[in-house]
């Protein structure tokens, strides 16, 4: 093998490592650009017990404003089985459904809630969100979001 030779397996060995390279880059920009999407419902522990305080952080990674109900901004749901989910039942609103706190794009929600008496077993919150609603209009659920789960024991 000559040195022209050797010089150009090493060239084909470092274009190909340039192109691994790109794609690993691209890769990994692809998947910030995925996790970016989206609404995240951060719980702060994987276990409660029925009275303790859950805290609840809510980040919007949207690209749109989303807002909550003033009657029912979460439910609580019970997993019932791998992929299913159950919520618990509520009274109805004593007051008119409106539009009560908005998180724009790029920003988080932060609130505490005192657990009610709930089964011992695996929950989860859903939270109903409207998108672009303006404060003091009627409640219009468009998309739901879920928490992480957390037990109750």
């Amino acid at each position: 093998m000559n040195k022209k030779d050797v010089l150009s397996i090493v060239g084909g060995v470092v274009v190909l490592v340039l192109i691994i390279i790109i794609l690993g880059i691209g890769f990994g920009i692809w998947k910030v650009g995925q996790y970016q999407k989206g609404v995240s419902v951060l719980t702060d522990k994987t276990g409660y017990a029925n009275g303790d305080s859950l805290k609840v952080k809510i980040e919007n990674r949207l690209g749109e404003k989303i807002c909550f109900s003033s009657c029912y901004p979460y439910y609580f749901e019970k997993k019932i089985s791998e992929s299913m989910w159950k919520s618990y039942s509520y009274s109805d609103c004593e007051a008119i459904n409106l539009v009560e706190n908005c998180i724009n794009p790029k920003e988080v929600k932060a609130f505490e809630l005192v657990l009610p008496t709930l089964e011992k077993t695996s929950h989860r919150l859903a939270i109903p969100v409207c998108i672009e609603c303006n404060p003091q209009e009627p409640f219009r659920q468009e998309q739901w979001f879920y928490s992480d789960e957390f037990t109750v024991n």
